[in-house]
Order: C-alpha cells, then sequence, then structure tokens
C-alpha cells in the first residue's frame, strides 16, 4: 500500500510535466534580462506553481511566485491555455518581489 506522501509525490510530478510549451511576449523576454531572472527559472515556477496559481487582476489569466537559486522570490503572469491548448503557457511578465511582501 502506498503512502499518502509517495501519491501526492506523484501527482505533482504528472502535474509539473502538463506544461509542455511555452510561448514568451517580447515583453516578458525583453524584462527577463533587465530583471536577472532566466527562462528556466520562470518555466520552473509555472510547471511547479500552475496547481496552485491565482487568478490575476490584470493583462494575463494567471500568477504564481517562484524562487530563483538564490532564494530571491519573484512572480509571473501568464495565459493558459493558449489557443485551446492546456499544455502551453503564454509567459506575459515576470518580476522580483520585494522582500516580505507582494508587489
Amino acid at each position: 500500500m502506498r503512502s499518502l506522501r509517495s501519491c501526492a509525490g506523484a501527482r505533482r510530478s504528472l502535474l509539473a510535466l502538463w506544461i509542455e510549451r511555452f510561448i514568451w511576449t517580447d515583453h516578458a523576454e525583453l524584462r527577463l534580462g533587465q530583471r536577472g531572472l532566466t527562462t528556466a527559472d520562470v518555466e520552473e515556477a509555472i510547471r511547479e506553481g500552475h496547481e496552485i496559481r491565482e487568478i490575476n487582476q490584470g493583462d494575463a489569466d494567471w500568477r504564481v511566485e517562484g524562487v530563483r537559486p538564490d532564494g530571491r522570490r519573484f512572480a509571473v503572469i501568464y495565459d493558459n491555455p493558449v489557443s485551446g491548448d492546456a499544455s502551453a503557457a503564454c509567459v506575459v511578465s515576470a518580476w522580483p518581489l520585494r522582500e516580505g511582501g507582494r508587489r
């Protein structure tokens, strides 16, 4: 019999693979370099946070938060599905978060 912990881990792994394709807006690509983020950081945040994403109140459908390898947090907004493709995400923007709060 499997433990709940191992089932939850397997479920997270399957959901992390759910977003397979990323489309980047020109704005998002421009901001990455300006804000010290990488495509890998942002794509990982979307894959890992997609299950617990929040509805975004602005120009994109969803918002998630991620953590860079150095421990600093950042936010990402993205659309999903893209043209009916639930395995695709269109990254609209990403930015570092201030210490201790949302921005």
